[in-house]
């Protein structure tokens, strides 16, 4: 089965190589598969790192892209473009593939009736993990995932899930579905430019769901997840909510087709709420509740941040309410 693994990588040369190596160890790949690294604008040495693969496994192909557009949108769109293949892979530069993954995803896909696919996403810690980490982890019998860290694990039976549990880290798609989907929403844009951002691959998931696409979590396409040190901080945890709250902004404000005053949302009622959760964490006897409260604030500054934006920039506006994104300028970079 013709497929393309797509990597869109920024600065992460030594990350990517490890990625690399991993899938080159892999007995399964074969000329009928591609991988594509999309270099996002890097200044190290992601291109000489890619070349060294690519000299490396003169029996794989591997192909390199430069796209100078910052901004994982642009990654995975422009990975998809060059792409040759009936299927599409996404896979982040921090991750290690099992042994058994390509196969698994391969043998899913037999299913025409199959749109989407997602796998077992397991943590590799640097270091051990803080003991609040267990507040952020959610539990559903033998499901169990912490989407901060984009770990996930729905047990050892392939079985038909909500398309919101298909992560970039590891997401497989048909490239049909991908283009009738209209591709994905901004994610991951860098900081000075992260009004732009937006609900990532969430967008095009609720779409699949939707029109009811069949998409299935198939434990054996598993991958390790790389989890560096800095990731297990609150600040990371702070700086990740806060983009949560602009996606949901986004996300929001694509729902009503535009802005509209949402009074619960206006000063000082958050600031009230805030204070009064406040009070309540110390009260609280979840040993975490004053964490998960400085956590869940980040969310209400990524929230009112975005909106605050969209009102004051019509041009931002319209970037939020674009039909897709295939075309994935924006701001300083339109031209």
């Amino acid at each position: 089965m013709p497929i393309s693994i797509i990597i869109p990588t920024f600065n992460r040369s030594a990350s990517l190589q490890i990625t690399l190596a991993s899938l080159l160890a892999l007995k399964s790949l074969s000329r009928d598969h591609e991988i594509i690294v999309v270099d996002n604008a890097s200044t190290d040495d992601t291109q000489t790192v890619t070349e060294a693969a690519i000299k490396s496994a003169p029996n794989c192909i591997i192909r390199y892209y430069y796209e100078p557009i910052p901004g994982l949108l642009s990654g995975r769109h422009k990975g998809a473009l060059e792409s040759k293949c009936d299927i599409l892979i996404y896979i982040d530069d921090d991750i290690d593939v099992d042994s058994g993954w390509l196969n698994a995803i391969e043998e899913t896909f037999d299913d025409p009736q199959v749109h989407l696919v997602g796998g077992k996403n397991l943590p590799r810690y640097e270091s051990p993990p803080p003991d609040w980490l267990e507040a952020f982890w959610y539990r559903d019998g033998p499901r169990s995932w912490c989407d901060y860290l984009s770990v996930l694990d729905f047990g050892e039976q392939p079985s038909e899930i909500d398309s919101l549990f298909i992560w970039g880290l590891n997401f497989s798609i048909r490239r049909k579905t991908l283009f009738d989907l209209g591709g994905f929403h901004p994610d991951y844009i860098p900081k000075p430019f992260e009004c732009y951002q937006g609900n990532a691959e969430t967008g095009l998931a609720w779409k699949a769901k939707a029109i009811g696409f069949k998409i299935v979590y198939q434990p054996k396409a598993l991958i390790h997840h790389r989890i560096p040190t800095e990731r297990l901080t609150l600040d990371y945890f702070e700086r990740r909510n806060f983009l949560y709250g602009i996606n949901d902004s986004y996300t929001t404000i694509r729902r009503n087709r535009g802005i509209k005053f949402d009074w619960k949302m206006q000063e000082p009622l958050p600031a009230a709420r805030r204070l009064l959760r406040r009070i309540a964490s110390r009260l609280s006897k979840d040993p975490y509740a004053a964490i998960k409260q400085k956590v869940h604030e980040a969310w209400i500054r990524g929230y009112l941040f975005h909106q605050k934006k969209a009102r004051e920039d019509p041009e931002l506006l319209e970037w939020v309410l674009r039909e897709n994104y295939w075309d994935y300028r924006y701001g300083p970079f339109k031209i």
